[in-house]
């Protein structure tokens, strides 16, 4: 399609039923096919709430108009199959505000539910036989929103898509149908947070900005470029009092802002502002490569019929033996409704498949693929970061054991220099003992002796009688202090077998991405105790672990 002027607006759509080449098969044509001929006028509302890019930024507008090569997809129902077909491509010509498509649908149902997606491309090319119509998940290309190239022309060529959801009356389309946007448009204007001028008074960093990342805990936007005009365009699924990470960078330096709360409806423009901080990173291996941790460990809640993913509240968050994690069944369930937030370790080769491919049982069974999988060295039968979204993983053995042990940090912490991790005792003033765990420094800070109540070892793996009393000590006060230059805490979580939960406050047990080469019933993982802490400790699959999920940035 082209772009006219300056921002996004489409009124009529016309499809003619007419039987002409170009149209793509998605399904083999029987002899017994129908071949149905539909004529429906379609355009988006006329509510100017559903016209996500029918704004004028100052002087930046842009109006879509249909141009040679666009087509368009339905979605319908053959029998108990749903099927995709592709209209023809405009030939060349000049169109405006409405075309005409041709699209021929093959022995559709009566009255069938019909689904139609523009631009084409944002169609899934591959629609399961047995999905709903309006099943956005399972019709819209949402994954190729994960890249974008942050201009407003390719978002409005390629992304803004709308769809028409209706039935056909008999064998025909209505005379009518309003196509809505789907989408969010979101325009960011950065600053540097540490700016002492008011917005606006100060250069923005957007134009020196090459990647910005966007994730609402669910979805991941990745943005190489900017437009002319100096912001950077993306187009996000519609979120609902979200949690928002923006992580920007310039190549050398990371910016950083968290947001809460945040709601951007579909067919709808924001034209954002955001100061943001400069973050701290890990470095994870010698080829340089830097993480940020998620933001708490990974939590699976069961709500009687279905599991959600989420982040724990908060970084020293753990569930214990509380109901979910000592109510597991043996399939990927809970008894009743729970929150579960140890897993056991699962290999390619279990035959495990929803949930309990996670670890999500109480199963006792191990070297077995009917269970945790039975083949030494294997991967994860499914990545843990697949619950959360595109850029998430689980650290691989390597890498913990890099964090931990070889590390340059180049920080410094109560003295120390190359400062990587401390034994610690967190929230101390919060009317109980305090959270059992270990501090990760990030690179490239300084701790100050003042800013904890009293230090333990740093860099110590082995103790030979160390307790928690030894442990580093801060208040609440004093750990948001250390979680604002980004330190990370890992609780000390106590791990699981079947449905029983030990050493919850004085155990920590975080799972790797790597299982044993030699020893097919064992997976590496993170440990730690008040007197030791190994990187890559080997341990059985079947015992339930904590998951703290990276993700890279470079």
């Amino acid at each position: 399609m082209k772009q006219t002027m300056k921002y996004l607006s489409m009124a009529a759509l016309v499809l003619v039923g007419a039987i002409m080449a170009g149209c793509e098969k998605e399904t083999p044509v029987a002899e017994e096919d129908k071949i149905v001929t539909l004529t429906v006028s379609v355009g988006f509302s006329e509510d100017e709430s559903t016209k996500a890019l029918n704004v004028d930024y100052g002087k930046k507008t842009v109006v879509k108009t249909f141009a040679e090569g666009d087509r368009i997809a339905v979605i319908y129902k053959k029998g108990e199959n749903t099927i995709r077909m592709l209209s023809s491509y405009l030939p060349a010509g000049n169109y405006g505000k409405s075309a005409t498509f041709t699209v021929p649908l093959y022995s559709p149902n009566e009255n069938s539910p019909i689904r139609i997606i523009y631009p084409a491309d944002m169609a899934k090319s591959s629609v399961s036989s047995s999905a709903a119509i309006d099943n956005d998940d399972a019709t819209i290309n949402y994954a190729a929103l994960s890249t974008q190239d942050g201009t407003l022309n390719n978002l409005a060529s390629n992304f803004d898509v709308c769809t028409y959801d209706g039935a056909l009356s008999g064998y025909e389309l209505p005379s009518t149908a309003s196509l809505t946007n789907r989408l969010a448009i979101l325009s960011y204007t950065l600053y540097d947070g540490k700016g002492t001028a008011a917005k606006g008074d100060d250069e923005p960093i957007t134009s020196s900005v090459t990647k910005l990342t966007i994730s609402d805990g669910t979805n991941n936007y990745t943005v190489s470029g900017r437009d002319a005009d100096g912001h950077i365009y993306v187009a996000i699924r519609p979120t609902d009092s979200a949690k928002i990470e923006l992580i920007a960078t310039d190549g050398t330096e990371y910016y950083g802002k968290f947001l809460t709360g945040k709601t951007y409806a579909a067919g709808q423009f924001y034209n954002i502002t955001n100061r943001m901080g400069k973050v701290k990173y890990f470095t994870i291996n010698s080829s340089d490569d830097k993480v940020l941790f998620a933001p708490g460990n990974l939590q699976a809640t069961w709500d009687g019929s279905l599991w959600s993913w989420a982040f724990a509240a908060n970084q020293w968050d753990y569930i214990g033996n509380a109901a979910g994690n000592t109510s597991i069944n043996g399939n990927g369930t809970i008894s009743g409704t729970g929150t579960v937030d140890l897993f056991g370790w699962v290999g390619k080769s279990s035959t495990w498949t929803g949930a309990a491919q996670y670890g999500i049982s109480n199963s006792t069974e191990v070297n077995d693929k009917n269970t945790y999988g039975s083949k030494g060295g294997e991967p994860l039968k499914s990545d843990w970061g697949n619950t959360i979204g595109p850029g998430w993983r689980t650290p691989t053995y390597l890498e913990w054991a890099y964090i931990f042990n070889t590390r340059e940090s180049g920080s410094t912490a109560n003295g120390t220099s190359n400062a990587r991790y401390t034994h610690a005792t967190i929230n101390t003033d919060n009317g109980t003992s305090g959270v059992n765990g270990v501090i990760l420094f990030p690179d490239g800070i300084n701790v100050a002796d003042g800013e904890a109540t009293s230090w333990g070892s740093i860099n110590s793996s082995h103790y030979d009688s160390s307790t928690w009393a030894d442990a580093t000590k801060c208040t609440s006060a004093q750990w948001t202090a250390l979680a604002a230059k980004c330190c990370v805490f890992l609780p000390a979580a106590g791990w699981r077998v079947g449905l029983s939960v030990e050493d919850a406050g004085n155990y920590g047990l975080y799972w790797s991405s790597k299982s044993d080469n030699t020893y097919s019933n064992w997976a590496y993982g993170l440990h730690f105790a008040e007197d030791n802490l190994d990187a890559y400790y080997p341990t059985s699959r079947n015992v339930g672990g904590s998951v703290r999920l990276v993700r890279v940035l470079n």
